[in-house]
């Protein structure tokens, strides 16, 4: 199970992004078997950032295609839990080297939850943060 990122459903859904070869890429280096964990706060960041960058019909095309991998057994949608919240915001209080987001550090203490380490993104937040980030 690889756990997916803002960064990489973003290049993954704009056509237009110079990182879009590498997520559609890797996705298909993980082949129909693997799956793919993210987050309801990664689906809303994503929703936010397409919705304001490609209009509402490319932030509704990833919905759809978000649904699509549930559908087909390749995503696992988790529900950031309160408890992983407060741990996320203790590790931002000890970690003023790099411009985290709160919805970096709930993605963090999800991995650190589930024991990946390895991540589709393109930010190197997660390498920063002590994780690996897959290259196509």
């Amino acid at each position: 199970m690889k756990f997916a990122d803002t960064s990489w459903w973003v290049a993954w859904s704009l056509p237009g992004d110079g990182r879009h070869g590498d997520a559609l890429a890797l996705l298909d280096h993980l082949g129909p078997a693997e799956q793919v964990l993210t987050t309801n706060l990664i689906v809303g960041e994503t929703w936010t950032f397409l919705r304001r960058k490609g209009g509402h019909g490319t932030a509704l095309a990833f919905l759809d295609r978000i649904e699509t991998l549930g559908q087909e057994g390749r995503l696992t949608l988790h529900r950031v839990m309160p408890e992983q919240e407060d741990k996320a915001w203790d590790w931002l209080r000890k970690h003023d080297e790099r411009a985290y987001s709160f919805v970096d550090a709930t993605s963090f203490q999800v991995m650190r939850d589930r024991r990946l380490r390895e991540a589709l993104a393109f930010d190197q937040d997660f390498v920063a943060a002590g994780f690996l980030e897959l290259q196509p």
